[in-house]
């Protein structure tokens, strides 16, 4: 009997309760990998997320650099921030004929005559100005002599555009080209170095320091200057170490008669032989931002730069899946950017310098409706806009445009279905469309960022 007692208490586990054990373990290993699983997806979602944020930084530094730049070299307002592409250029199919919120259809066309497709519902912006490379200045004597017999004009007919190492009055002060001194010369030489007949450079040469003051309404003694100026084409790189020259130039390139007028919806004008002594010279930079869609799934922040009749295009950022932009229009001329005059902030509508209801603030379009405070009329927001007294003449003209906001939208390069955040359909900026119902769940994240013009005046 106390034998029988012994085995009693020695015997193991029964069957059953080694299963139920085991399922108990299996459970919870389950909950730990579950754990560990949520835990690698969150990690790989956010790294993706964070790579996307840092491209998109980046981008958006180019972008306010050269967004801050343009106009550069002397171009007008209206030829240095374009919402809509040029009618007379090619390289660009835009249907509907406005940068915001393209439609279907809307390509750049590269430099290997590939048409890249842009994400419909996003928005363009085109940047021009002497935005990568530096300003050469001139003097008296350089290219040709300035007197009464030939007022200059034998610069313009010339078979190259030089320039010296010093320019200027040794009383009233020079400007030093010296590549020795100052790198400019060479900069221009190696940005030139890839020039050739099929990729040509766009070189733009101002005249006088201010050919007239566009006096603004506002107060004294604000004065907006406006250069006369000629576009030209170069095929070759710039020799500017070697031989002070900027090389042969051709004025009579229809790509670069189309910057010479004010307006890019007018015909190009042909060069004019300004009787104004050339002050100043640099390679034109004609820069479209948009959003690849060549794959759909994981669209591209991209800049292509103008070369002739075609874009180089470059990617910026991966996995943008949306660009807004926005205007800052001086439209009650009070030299600021922000909530027009009699609409100040509100519960729901809080933020002091702008709105989100249209036609309280000078950013356009930054949200949905007919929001365009100067004409009531909605996008797209045409290049007249930018200045006032557009239908004068050309001397009372001043800009309005003095400021741009960008606003980029970047997700991860995967979706994590688990995420149910509020941004995880999507989100619509400014004006862009509203998310669609049962888009796939990423995780997102927006950055925006105000940019003042530095060739015009004051931003908000």
């Amino acid at each position: 009997m106390r034998r029988n007692r012994r085995l009693e208490r020695e015997r193991g586990y029964t069957l059953v309760e080694a299963i139920i054990v085991a399922f108990l373990l299996a459970l919870a290993m389950l909950g730990i990998l579950a754990v560990f699983d949520a835990s690698a997806r969150i990690n790989k979602s956010e790294t993706q997320v964070a790579d996307a944020q840092g491209g998109v930084r980046q981008g958006l530094y180019e972008m306010t650099r050269a967004i801050r730049l343009a106009g550069a070299g002397g171009l007008y307002i209206t030829q240095a921030i374009l919402n809509a592409p040029d009618p007379g250029l090619p390289g660009l199919t835009v249907p509907g004929g406005t940068y915001d919120n393209v439609a279907g259809g809307t390509k750049v066309t590269n430099l290997q005559g590939t048409q890249i497709p842009v994400r419909p519902n996003t928005d363009m912006i085109e940047v021009r100005g002497v935005l990568f490379s530096p300003l050469i200045g001139f003097s008296n004597a350089t290219a040709c002599p300035c007197g009464t017999s030939n007022n200059c004009a034998c610069f313009w007919t010339a078979a190259s555009v030089d320039t010296l190492p010093i320019v200027g009055d040794p009383i009233f002060g020079q400007h030093v080209n010296n590549a020795g001194q100052r790198p400019q010369f060479s900069e221009i030489d190696t940005y030139t170095a890839s020039a050739s007949g099929t990729r040509p450079f766009l070189l733009i040469v101002s005249v006088n320091d201010e050919v007239f003051g566009a006096s603004s309404p506002g107060a004294a003694p604000q004065v907006y200057s406006q250069l006369f100026y000629n576009v030209g084409a170069i095929t070759s790189p710039t020799q500017l170490v070697a031989s002070n020259t900027f090389g042969a130039v051709d004025f009579n390139n229809a790509v670069a008669e189309e910057f010479n007028t004010e307006f890019p919806a007018s015909s190009g004008t042909p060069l004019v032989l300004y009787t104004s002594l050339a002050r100043r010279a640099g390679i034109l930079d004609d820069v479209i931002y948009f959003i690849d869609d060549t794959d759909p799934n994981h669209p591209i922040l991209s800049k292509g730069t103008r070369y002739g009749n075609a874009f180089e295009v470059v990617p910026i950022a991966d996995d943008v899946e949306d660009l807004q932009i926005a205007y800052g229009v001086d439209s009650d001329n009070t030299e600021t950017i922000g909530r027009i005059t009699g609409n100040p902030p509100t519960a729901t509508d809080p933020e002091v310098n702008d709105s989100n209801q249209p036609g309280k603030d000078k950013w356009v379009p930054n949200v949905p409706g007919a929001d365009n405070p100067i004409t009531g009329t909605s996008a797209p927001y045409t290049a007249t806009n930018f200045i006032a007294n557009s239908a004068s003449a050309i001397s009372t003209h001043f800009p309005r445009l003095h400021a741009v906001m960008v606003s980029v939208l970047a997700r991860s390069k995967d979706p994590d279905p688990t995420y149910r955040a509020p941004l995880s359909a999507g989100l619509a900026l400014m004006n862009g469309p509203t998310p669609v119902p049962g888009n796939p769940q990423f995780r997102r994240r927006v950055q925006t960022v105000k940019i003042n013009l530095r060739n015009y005046a004051f931003g908000g």
